[in-house]
C-alpha cells in the first residue's frame, strides 16, 4: 500500500528542521574551533610569559653577582651592550641603556617569550669605570622606575612589536621598549596594551647593596683574622692597617 504524499507544510517543516539540525552542528563546529583556538592561545602566550620571566629573574641574578664579584669596586654594574655583541660597552658609559651584556654576565643568550634579546639599563652613579665618583651605598641614585627613586638597575624584555615598532631586528631601543622607556625614561611600568608590553624586572640601591655589604663585611671579617695572626694577635689601630688587613684577604683569593 503506497504513503500518501506528505502535504506541503509537513514537506517544509522537515526541510526546516534538516536545515535547522546543519546550522546547529556549524555552530556546534565553529564554537568548538574558536574554544581549541583560544586554549592555544593562551597556553601559548602563558609559556611565552613563564620564558620572560625567567629571563629577566635570571638577569637579575647575574647583575647582583656580579656587583659583589667586583673586588676593585664592589657594587659595580657593567655597562650595556650597544651593538648586540653580547658584552658590555667599553669608554665612560655616558650612555645607559642597551641590550644585557650577556657574555660579560657569563650567561647564555637570554631571549624573552617572543626570541627577543633582554634589555637594561642601570644608574650611572654605579657604572664600572675609573672616571665614576667612589661607590657609597647611601648615595641618592638618578634611575627611578614608576616614581621611585634609587633604583640601581632595571631589565626589559620588549615582547612583540608595536604597529610603530617595524625596525626589528635593530639596535635601536625604539624598535622594541615603549612609551617613555624607549627614550631614557623617567621609566615605567604597566599591563600590556596596544601601546605597551614592556615586562621589566628591577633592582634597587637597597637590595643590591644588601648583598654587597654582606660580602664586603665577609671579606672584612677574614682579613682582620689574617691580620690579627700575622701581627702578634693584634687588630689594626689606623685605616691604612685596616685596608692592609683587607688587601691580604683579596690578594690570595
Amino acid at each position: 500500500m503506497r504513503r500518501a504524499p506528505l502535504p506541503p507544510r509537513a514537506i517544509l517543516d522537515h526541510q526546516r528542521g534538516a536545515a535547522l539540525l546543519v546550522f546547529m552542528l556549524i555552530f556546534f563546529l565553529a564554537t568548538t574551533s574558536w574554544m581549541l583556538s583560544q586554549a592555544d592561545s593562551s597556553r601559548l602566550h602563558s609559556e611565552a610569559d613563564k620564558t620572560t620571566s625567567a629571563s629577566l629573574a635570571q638577569a637579575r641574578e647575574a647583575l647582583l653577582g656580579r656587583a659583589v664579584a667586583d673586588k676593585e669596586r664592589p657594587g659595580s654594574l657593567p655597562c650595556p651592550d650597544f651593538d648586540d655583541d653580547g658584552k658590555a660597552a667599553n669608554g665612560s658609559c655616558s650612555v645607559v641603556i642597551g641590550r644585557l651584556p650577556w657574555k660579560t654576565l657569563d650567561l647564555p643568550d637570554l631571549r624573552d617569550g617572543d626570541g627577543n634579546r633582554l634589555w637594561y639599563t642601570l644608574s650611572s652613579e654605579l657604572r664600572d669605570n675609573e672616571t665614576a665618583a667612589p661607590i657609597n651605598p647611601t648615595l641618592a641614585l638618578g634611575l627611578s622606575l614608576d616614581g621611585t627613586s634609587n633604583i640601581a638597575a632595571i631589565v626589559f624584555a620588549a615582547g612583540p612589536p608595536l604597529a610603530d615598532q617595524n625596525g626589528r631586528p635593530s639596535n635601536d631601543v625604539a624598535d622594541y621598549l615603549d612609551g617613555a622607556n624607549r627614550t631614557g625614561g623617567p621609566y615605567v611600568s604597566g599591563p600590556s596594551s596596544s601601546s605597551f608590553n614592556d615586562k621589566l624586572i628591577a633592582i634597587s640601591r637597597d637590595q643590591l647593596f644588601s648583598v654587597v655589604n654582606r660580602q664586603i663585611l665577609g671579606l672584612l671579617r677574614v682579613g682582620l683574622g689574617k691580620y690579627y695572626v700575622a701581627n702578634g694577635n693584634l687588630y689594626p689601630e689606623t685605616g691604612a692597617d685596616l685596608k692592609t688587613a683587607l688587601a691580604a684577604h683579596l690578594d690570595t683569593d
